[in-house]
Order: structure tokens, then sequence, then C-alpha cells
């Protein structure tokens, strides 16, 4: 093999390289985590609002708190994550555990100054969640005929969890999430807990936790300027080789 083929195998060896090595970790719109995480992806919010809507669907909004492992300030240096969430519709009750149909995940990463103090719920409302890009869309996914389960174990003090499982439909970060190793096939699995009242407004508007778990994978493409290099040094190459020729 003459010294050209040599240095085009060695490229192309490089190349496939450049993914595995940017693996652990890995970095889309900002947004930094270990794909290779003991306990696959997850991700908790330390703080959720969620209201009944008088049609008995929900809605609500939260901040993301941690994510593999790293907190917002490593994740997210600079910027934050926020979600809203809404259309979860009742289909059914049986005792404390109301079935629902639907619902629609959205999160955003947002750059500059946060309002938002991620140990106090009061200071997150409508509008100051949902603002910036898009990262990550989701949808519920049916299992069983529901996308969420919903359980009020008391009433006062309340105390309501959920259960569910979502199907990523979008988003910046949507291929690295897309991976059906959930639930039924679904995406991402996610669970809450709401133990705080908002007052005078009883279940019908709480503060809580929640989290989602799933698995993520690196999505390994070589950044412009690398390929860029790489393609100068081949070229370089040829000509030196036409030289001797």
């Amino acid at each position: 093999m003459n010294m050209f083929k040599k240095v085009l195998v060695g490229a192309a060896v490089a190349i496939s390289t450049m993914g595995s090595a940017m693996a652990i970790p890995t970095t889309v719109g900002g947004v930094t985590w270990d794909p290779d995480y003991p306990i696959d992806f997850s991700s908790s919010s330390v703080q959720i609002q969620q209201f009944i809507q008088p049609d008995g669907s929900l809605r609500g909004f939260g901040f993301v708190s941690t994510m593999n492992g790293y907190g917002q300030s490593q994740f997210c240096p600079g910027c934050e994550l926020t979600f809203k969430f809404s259309g979860y519709t009742p289909i059914g009750t049986v005792g404390n555990t109301t079935t629902y149909s639907g619902g629609i995940v959205q999160i955003f990463r947002n750059d500059g100054p946060s309002t938002i103090n991620p140990n106090d719920p009061t200071t997150m409302n409508d509008g100051n969640t949902g603002l910036g890009e898009l990262w990550l869309s989701l949808e519920g996914h049916a299992f069983n005929g529901a996308t969420l389960l919903g359980t009020i174990n008391a009433i006062s003090p309340p105390n309501l969890s959920g259960l569910g499982q979502l199907d990523v439909v979008g988003g910046l970060a949507a291929a690295n999430f897309d991976t059906d190793q959930q639930v039924d096939g679904s995406d991402l699995s996610f669970s809450t807990s709401f133990t705080q009242p908002f007052p005078g407004e009883g279940i019908s508007h709480v503060a809580g936790t929640g989290n989602f778990f799933g698995q993520s994978i690196a999505i390994n493409i070589p950044e412009p300027a690398s390929l860029a290099l790489v393609g100068l040094g081949l070229l370089g190459l040829a000509q030196v080789r036409r030289r001797k020729l």
C-alpha cells in the first residue's frame, strides 16, 4: 500500500472515530448530558405546577433541574430548560385512579438571565416557562388505552401521583431520544408527585416534582471544521503526489 492510500485509510478511520470520541458527553443545542449514564437517561424537575381544568383535563409547566447526574449549571450553562404540558383528557375513573388520553409535553431551551428559582415553585408561571428554542417535543403514548394514570391518594392535604409514557415527535434533540426503549415501545416514561396545594385551590392547582426516564443515544456527526481539515490535508497530499510524478 503506497503512502497516499495509507493516508486515505487513516483519514477514514479518524473520521469514523470522531463520533465515538465525542460520545461522552454529548451536546445538542447547548445542552450536555452523558448518553452512557449507568441508568440510561434520567431527568428530574424539582418544581412542577399542575392545573386540573374545569373539564377535567390536565395542563402545567415545570423546570428541568438535573439531567444524568448533572446539575442545571452543568448540563445547561448560561441557559435553562423549562417544559409545558397540556391536552391530557380524562377517559375513565376506577376507584381513585383516572385514566387519560392524549397529552403534549414540550421542553424548551432558553438563554439569558432566569426569573425562575428552582427551589421556589411560586416563581414559575405561564409567562416564564416554554420560552426559547424547542429542544424536545413529545406526545402521549397510549398503553392499555391510556397515556397517563393519575391517582388521588389524598385530598386534604392533597397527594396526587401520575405515571405515563411519551413518544418523541420533534425538537433539536429528537434523534437522540427516539429510541423506542420504554413501555410498549415508547421513548420516555415519566412520573409525577404533587403534595403542595396553592391557597384555596385544593387539588385543582398543586406543585410537586417529576422525573423523565428513557434511553438516549449520541448522534455522532463530525463537526464541519474537522471534515474541512481532513479534506484540506488530502488535497495537499494529492498535489504533492502529482509533483513527484
